[in-house]
């Protein structure tokens, strides 16, 4: 009888054949598209890596500023989306593209404001993050600087970008996003080769070369979103005279804001919150900035492949919530939950079995290398418990509880890991792997949190309903 039941509760956490494929139509494609994408500062660490430490440090204290522009526009683009997917779910194409409109304009808006911000203080922000020797910083700033010169002229492609790609996603049709993201990579490839390194002709141009190619691929990775949505407007619903109006009606427009806000500044908090973590970090040296740099890239990949679980509840979740099918959408988030925490597992396993050879690939110091080997390491240890976190986010997200999820994510970060971080790096004469580790085992809290909070059923909010015309 124990067994029995055992069993029978074992199964609240799994779904059949039928489930899993519909889960992985969505999340397959997404999943790709993400690591695809990743992998685009991947081939610009490792193939500018070839050059020298100074030109990868250089890259990559640009690439978290870069992160942070890119949370900060998935922030933007998060909260309309809740509406997306739940106005999809419910078939109501006028509010699905009244939300479009709204996205796809605080989009432009943003990327227009951050893209002045990196050019007129480039040279301030980068200095943040470098501590150490004048000669050694004065280097990697020249190469920072030269990067990010070119590298603002792609930050509006993306928001257009982003704006399109996640409203496709949450009208189902994650093909397409991930396609438009594997031209990219394919583009930026063999841009970097003949770039970075002055092949077929071309002058070796370096850091600047694999600024060019990533600039290139953010335009044609936004011109296959564009012009995808725009002529299959039959399939997608929210570009059909979507630019004949830009009306929004004041109930709606007030609840997207509302709704919108907390995300957007949750996102603002946390890619600041990531950047002080960062540079508290660096107060270790420059070899653990080269290190983490290394470390970091490999993480962010193989975190995307199990993230993207988080996105995929969004989508699956939201519609689900829209078309009023409550009990349905508590026990797709339960199994999906499940699901993530399988794939993150297999995803840290292999992380951890990289951590030797991946640093390899760097033309860097021995010192650098073995660092960046034991980093991986923890990176793949406490990745599940930012996994499950990651996916309470999202459930809590797909209702609309975005007050919720501000004070559990964003707040969390500068209550919890921030004064972790310092703490632990300022007060004690721990190394770099103990203060990262502190500093990420707060996650745990933050996982029983975020469990509490979904058990409890406070994300379960129909959307669609409470915004009919």
């Amino acid at each position: 009888m124990l067994f029995m039941l055992q069993n029978r509760g074992i199964k609240k956490f799994i779904g059949d054949k039928a489930f899993y494929k519909m889960v992985l139509a969505v999340a397959l494609p997404i999943m790709l598209q993400n690591v695809v994408s990743n992998f685009v500062s991947l081939l610009d660490n490792i193939m500018v890596g070839q050059t020298g430490t100074a030109a990868m440090s250089g890259v990559a204290v640009v690439g978290q500023l870069m992160f942070n522009y890119y949370v900060i526009i998935f922030g933007t683009v998060s909260g309309p989306g809740i509406f997306c997917a739940q106005f999809f779910g419910a078939k109501d194409a006028e509010s699905l593209r009244a939300s479009f409109r709204y996205k796809l304009l605080v989009a432009l808006v943003v990327g227009a404001a951050f893209t002045v911000l990196f050019a007129l203080k480039n040279e301030t922000l980068t200095m943040y993050f470098l501590t150490g020797e004048q000669s050694a910083k004065a280097e990697i700033l020249g190469y920072a600087k030269a990067y990010m010169e070119v590298m603002i002229w792609g930050m509006l492609p993306f928001a257009v970008s982003s704006a399109y790609a996640s409203t496709l996603r949450e009208s189902g049709q994650t093909v397409v996003p991930m396609i438009a993201s594997v031209a990219a990579v394919v583009i930026n490839l063999f841009l970097n080769w003949i770039l970075i390194f002055g092949k077929l002709g071309a002058p070796a141009m370096g850091v600047v070369g694999a600024a060019i190619a990533t600039v290139i691929s953010r335009f044609a990775e936004m011109g296959i979103d564009v012009v995808w949505a725009h002529t299959h407007a039959d399939r997608v619903l929210f570009t059909k005279g979507v630019f004949r109006s830009f009306r929004i009606r004041s109930t709606l427009l007030q609840d997207i804001v509302l709704r919108s806000l907390p995300l957007f500044v949750n996102e603002f908090l946390w890619s600041t919150g990531t950047s002080v973590i960062t540079q508290v970090y660096s107060t270790k040296g420059l070899v653990v900035v080269a290190a983490l740099n290394i470390g970091f890239v490999l993480n962010d990949l193989f975190q995307m492949a199990a993230f993207s679980i988080g996105n995929t509840i969004g989508i699956i979740v939201g519609q689900q919530l829209g078309a009023g099918q409550t009990d349905k959408a508590v026990d797709t988030d339960r199994k999906l939950l499940a699901f993530s925490l399988v794939i993150v597992t297999v995803c840290a396993g292999l992380m951890c079995a990289c951590a030797s050879l991946f640093p390899a690939m760097y033309n860097t110091t021995p010192e650098v290398k073995k660092l960046a080997a034991q980093l991986i390491r923890v990176m793949s240890a406490v990745m599940p418990f930012s996994t499950l976190a990651h996916g309470s986010y999202f459930t809590l997200r797909s209702g609309g509880k975005t007050i919720v999820t501000f004070l559990f994510d964003s707040c969390f970060m500068w209550t919890a890991n921030i004064p972790a971080a310092w703490c632990a790096a300022h007060l004690t004469p721990f190394g770099i792997l103990a203060v990262y580790a502190i500093s990420n085992s707060t996650d745990i809290i933050k996982c029983i949190i975020g469990c509490t909070l979904v058990h409890k059923r406070v994300w379960v909010n129909n959307l669609a309903k409470a915004n009919e015309a």
